[in-house]
């Protein structure tokens, strides 16, 4: 009687795990999802047989369970958004699956996601890549699912959303009424309210789209910066008018260890949306520490669309200063300044201590050139050789005075004194002139 109580509990519990995911669904990861219909589209077994194989053949699976219905929308989603697009996926509106995946795999990962759009967002790429570095890129198949519920609370649930999307659409309606009253201004300072972080460029942004590059200059005023520092980000958002439509442009920095980077930008225009990601590393993107600003004047920023053949290409940010957490402060912190190491005044001044350093090995040589007389003369024949070889002595004596290399290091001495002084004012000019 135990064994029996405890093989049915099993098998209860082994079909509410199983039935606790429902529809819509979306997968990617592998080559297979392309495969894979909708079950109102074709017979069930056929559907039955591709999931089953679909699932067979990855190495992993990992589920992710949302608490909603309701539709995703790429803006709250944008790492997601650009996870899928990478690759093969599909999507299937259905409530249930003809076959699901557990039972089918050995290495299933279930990831219940919190319901926060930015939250889930990062938990859904971390956990994916955590599960890549584990068995391999195309190898891991990804399933995004709802929680299993009753009916009548799907309904519920449903009118709820449908009353909160008339609201929505209200709100837009309210909005065009009055986007005609928006304030806007031509410059290229961009003052969140509160002063919590800045933005100042030397010439306007350039946004390149597939077929023509806008060249944002009117702005609103309403320039706002998201504060979200408890999780390690902030996003400082402008809003652009070019032709009589709107172009938000929103600059994510995250904070690690003390110190702010600029990563990406979302770009939304028109009826397009975008993650625009900062080209470079970490030692060349935009990064300063906390209450520092980052100025940069010889480079530029490229912020490049990772996935291809999209509409919108590419942002440029040339000649631009930078400071997000300002806290109310009317000015910029110290300067954290994008010229590297190896600059034009400390090139110039290795070059001088070279030079230097070459007129002291060659003094240094002549000194070690110079040799005593190896031979001595009493008085008595020094005096008889004078009398009688003075001439020659002479000649001996203007013949050692006039050595040719003694001539060459005096002539290469005079010439290194004048390119030494030619360097140095040349020195001079350059640290004035930077």
């Amino acid at each position: 009687m135990r064994l029996i109580l405890v093989a049915t509990l099993l098998c209860l519990a082994f079909t509410s795990c199983t039935a606790s995911i429902s529809g819509p669904f979306i997968f990617w990861g592998t080559s297979g999802v392309t495969e894979v219909q909708p079950q109102a589209l074709v017979d069930s077994s056929s559907v039955e047989l591709s999931l089953t194989q679909l699932f067979s053949e990855a190495k992993a699976i990992v589920v992710f369970v949302r608490n909603a219905t309701s539709r995703l929308e790429g803006t709250k989603y944008p790492l997601f958004q650009n996870l899928v697009k990478s690759g093969p996926w599909t999507y299937l509106p259905q409530r249930n699956l003809a076959a699901e995946p557990f039972g089918h795999n050995a290495n299933i990962k279930v990831v219940s996601l919190s319901g926060l759009g930015e939250e889930d967002d990062d938990e859904i790429l971390r956990a994916y890549k955590e599960a890549l570095v584990d068995f391999g890129r195309g190898e891991v198949l990804g399933i995004l699912a709802s929680r299993e519920e009753e009916a009548h609370f799907l309904a519920k649930r449903q009118a709820v959303a449908e009353g909160q999307q008339e609201e929505e659409e209200q709100a837009k309606k309210e909005k065009k009424e009055t986007e005609g009253a928006e304030e806007t201004e031509e410059n290229f300072i961009y003052i969140a309210e509160g002063n919590k972080a800045v933005l100042s460029l030397n010439g306007p942004l350039e946004l390149r789209l597939s077929n023509e590059t806008l060249t944002l200059t009117e702005h609103t005023k309403q320039t706002t910066f998201d504060d979200q520092h408890g999780k390690g980000f902030g996003r400082l958002s402008i809003t652009f008018m070019y032709g009589g439509e709107k172009c938000t442009l929103r600059f994510k920095f995250t904070l690690i260890r003390g110190s702010w980077t600029l990563r990406n930008v979302e770009v939304e225009y028109r009826d397009l949306k975008s993650v625009l990601v900062a080209r470079g590393d970490e030692y060349t993107l935009p990064n300063a520490p906390l209450g520092f600003s980052y100025r940069c004047s010889a480079e530029n920023v490229t912020f490049l669309n990772p996935v291809r053949n999209e509409t919108l290409q590419s942002l440029l940010l040339s000649d631009f200063q930078v400071q997000p957490w300002l806290n109310g402060r009317q000015k910029y912190g110290e300067v954290y300044d994008c010229v590297g190491f190896v600059s034009a005044p400390i090139l110039a001044g290795l070059l001088v201590v070279s030079l230097l350093l070459g007129i002291l090995f060659i003094g240094i040589s002549a000194m070690l050139s110079m040799h005593t007389p190896n031979r001595f003369e009493s008085s008595r024949s020094k005096q008889y050789q004078s009398r009688t070889h003075s001439p020659a002595m002479f000649v001996q004596i203007t013949y050692v005075a006039l050595k040719p290399l003694a001539l060459l290091t005096l002539a290469i001495e005079l010439f290194l004194i004048h390119l030494l002084f030619v360097l140095i004012v040349l020195y001079v000019y350059v640290l004035w002139y930077y």
